[in-house]
């Protein structure tokens, strides 16, 4: 066995995130794999094959879908709490300028695309640095930082029971880095690096590279990081799936969308392979043969066939039928079925029927797909942000939750009385109304009760003959 060697989930896996992949990239990408999603017709030639790959286009409902996604679970602000200590970090949280904003929008895109993603919270190892501030120690690099890891540079674990827990005791995570050829170039290598627990349940990485002759060398000696100047006791990694950490892998969520939006574009090269050859008429002539079999003849205002048979003619061939219109109808029925497949990520799986005053205000979709991935991302980044602040020495509340307000809640004037009535004859509470107001979007939903009634108290509400007029 070598350090390279993929777990068979991997094996399993990694087919359907290529194809996430290149459809979630586009028309270039979708044309660049050639028969893998295009087959060749019997006995088409290569030019022939090029040509009809270049006049299909690729209607690609799958970006546009993952990108409503998680404009859905960012519509509004995450609710968070930190440390004090640790709020400053999180502008750039991956020190390398990405903000942790950003950085739980990638994670949440990722479990959207193909399902999976991993999490490495990571502090530079610091050597020699009694007597140093703080800030000082954290302008040297000297603090935690998070790193994200795709589904496919994650290709092997191991789970075992450490101290009646079940948990991640080995990942191998490929990665990419460089070494200078000369001045201007530099020369990609890959390298393996395996986060494990050794033998005394002690967090250890490693860094592997694989020679020529395929053989695991391992690059500079076994790594011990620290937290609080004592050696970890579990892999600070999580490998973040649509259902929470460290969950069973499963199929991408929009697999589906994506197989179906393949199919679309190879019907829609059948429909525009049939429009090149039907489209445009072709000239048939009867009764002539040209006494010269390289003759040549020329169709426009400026040429003029002249037969010396009286009974010769010429016209023209010009499709006709509905076999297009049935490719037509197809592409048609494909892109329903795509905005079905895409909103089903939102439909909620309700146990029992709801009146239309009750669905209206439940929250969209909490059963959703989109509900149990907004959940495992929530999951996974309270517990990076838990991991970062042990490791910036910091302690108190930390909550990270993406909303699950997907879509808001319409409310016209007429329910927003009855709502209000119910409150003041006792039905609801002050809290429950101002929840319902923020739901609909009615109440900034940033604000508190508190906050909100505060603002109310300073408002100086208009004379009664001034609302009348």
């Amino acid at each position: 066995m070598s350090v390279k060697t993929t777990h068979k989930a991997y094996d399993k896996y990694s087919g359907k995130w290529k194809r996430c992949r290149d459809v979630v990239a586009g028309q270039d990408d979708v044309h660049a794999a050639g028969e893998a999603y295009l087959p060749k017709l019997k006995d088409e030639t290569a030019d022939d094959y090029s040509a009809r790959r270049k006049r299909a286009t690729f209607y690609n409902a799958t970006w546009r879908t993952i990108a409503g996604l998680t404009g859905m679970l960012f519509r509004k602000d995450p609710a968070m709490i930190v440390p004090a200590g640790v709020a400053g970090y999180l502008e750039d949280v991956t020190m390398s300028g990405t903000s942790f904003g950003t950085f739980a929008r990638e994670v949440a895109g990722e479990v959207i695309e193909v399902g999976r993603i991993g999490i490495l919270v990571d502090h530079p190892a610091v050597e020699n640095v009694q007597g140093i501030t703080v800030d000082a120690s954290a302008k040297l690099g000297h603090r935690p930082m998070m790193q994200v890891y795709l589904a496919e540079s994650i290709i092997n674990w191991k789970y075992r029971r450490v101290n009646n827990h079940y948990v991640l005791c080995m990942v191998v995570l490929q990665e990419t880095t460089t070494e200078p050829e000369d001045e201007f170039t530099d020369r990609e290598i890959v390298q393996y690096r395996v986060l494990d627990l050794d033998e005394r349940d002690l967090y250890r990485v490693r860094i592997f590279q694989v020679d020529k002759d395929g053989k695991d060398i391992q690059i500079g000696g076994d790594m011990y990081p620290l937290m609080n100047s004592k050696p970890l006791d579990f892999i600070p990694f999580a490998i973040v799936g649509t259902d929470g950490i460290d969950s069973d892998l499963d199929e991408p969520p929009l697999i589906d969308l994506v197989d179906l939006n393949l199919s679309h574009y190879r019907t829609n090269a059948d429909y525009e392979h049939g429009c090149h050859f039907t489209g445009l008429p072709t000239a048939v002539v009867s009764g002539y043969t040209p006494e010269n079999a390289s003759e040549k003849m020329y169709i426009g205002s400026r040429a003029a066939w002249v037969f010396p048979d009286p009974a010769a003619k010429a016209t023209f061939l010009e499709f006709t039928g509905q076999g297009l219109q049935s490719l037509k109808d197809n592409l048609d029925r494909k892109e329903q079925q795509m905005a079905v497949l895409g909103a089903r990520m939102l439909a909620a799986e309700k146990k029992q029927a709801e009146t239309a005053t009750t669905a209206a205000i439940h929250r969209t979709g909490e059963n959703s797909v989109l509900s149990a991935i907004a959940i495992a991302v929530s999951e996974a980044l309270t517990w990076a942000l838990d991991v970062f602040a042990q490791w910036s020495g910091q302690s108190g509340a930390i909550e990270f939750d993406i909303n699950r307000e997907f879509i808001a809640v319409m409310m016209d004037a007429s329910q927003l009385r009855e709502l209000v009535a119910a409150w003041q004859a006792g039905a609801i509470s002050e809290p429950e109304l101002f929840d319902m107001l923020q739901r609909a979007d009615v109440v900034d939903g940033k604000k508190t009760l508190e906050e909100h009634q505060g603002e109310i108290d300073t408002v100086e509400l208009p004379a009664p003959d001034q609302i009348a007029a």
